[in-house]
């Protein structure tokens, strides 16, 4: 298994095409953030949010649709902003081509910030925290969604089949050290949930949507590694009765810009 470091994955090819439907926002899922991160979302109008790592922009929809805000998606992948260019959207929401180490707005034009299982693909989480501190206004959130070295119980269907997954965590940011390089920044931590979402309803769906390979986790893995989790998993998709919900736990991580 090849070891995970930032830009190692390649979102401009077969991964774009394939992530709208391997890496679908579920109902259940959507629901899910909707919920956690409602008591973090300024109630006004015009409310403007940055969606860093929008990659196909499913977030950005969910987020434009559930506030009734103005959404700018920043993505570094042309094949991943290609592909959110094509699809369609709310008239409020726009995507435009920049990195977390270099956001291509305004000093605190962004009442939000969220981050979707975007910091792991982060090369310098201190420019990036800057440039959070900068693009979001005074005593605005920033939301970090992922997964982090601490996470492995948040996956036990993945882990099930595709035990080499184990793997990738120590290459992952840690929690501990995010906070401290956020708060380096004066980006103070406000609070850490952990938030649980049905991802499939079942193992058939889980299995077709891991076909598809759009997760950067099964990427590393050997061919082989992959083919012999898949071939289980369908075994048992096959197998099974009545279909029991697939659930996934990530972290949130709620962080307030302080005044300097």
């Amino acid at each position: 298994m090849t070891r995970f470091t930032p830009g190692i994955i390649d979102y401009d090819g077969v991964m774009a095409t394939h992530y709208p439907k391997g890496r679908a926002l579920t109902s259940h899922s959507a629901d899910a953030w909707r919920t956690a991160i409602l008591p973090f979302v300024p109630q006004t109008p015009g409310l403007t949010i940055l969606d860093l790592g929008s990659g196909t922009g499913r977030f950005s929809t969910f987020l434009s649709e559930a506030f009734d805000a103005r959404v700018i998606g920043v993505e570094p992948a042309r094949g991943m902003r290609n592909l959110a260019a094509r699809s369609a959207h709310p008239p409020a929401v726009r995507f435009v081509a920049g990195t977390a180490e270099r956001i291509p707005l305004r000093d605190g034009s962004c009442d939000l910030v969220w981050m979707s299982q975007v910091l792991h693909h982060v090369r310098d989480h201190h420019l990036c925290a800057g440039e959070l501190r900068r693009v979001v206004r005074a005593s605005g959130r920033i939301l970090v969604r992922g997964t982090f070295a601490e996470g492995q119980e948040g996956f036990p269907t993945l882990l099930r089949y595709f035990p080499g997954v184990r793997r990738v965590f120590p290459d992952l940011p840690t929690i501990p050290g995010t906070i401290a390089t956020f708060g380096s920044q004066a980006l103070t931590l406000e609070t850490h949930r952990r938030v649980n979402q049905q991802i499939c309803a079942g193992l058939r769906e889980f299995a077709e949507r891991t076909r598809l390979r759009a997760d950067s986790s099964l990427a590393l893995l050997s061919n082989d590694e992959f083919i012999q989790g898949m071939s289980a998993l369908d075994q048992d998709a096959d197998r099974e009765s009545g279909p029991e919900p697939v659930v996934e736990t990530l972290d949130l991580l709620v962080f307030r810009a302080s005044t300097r």
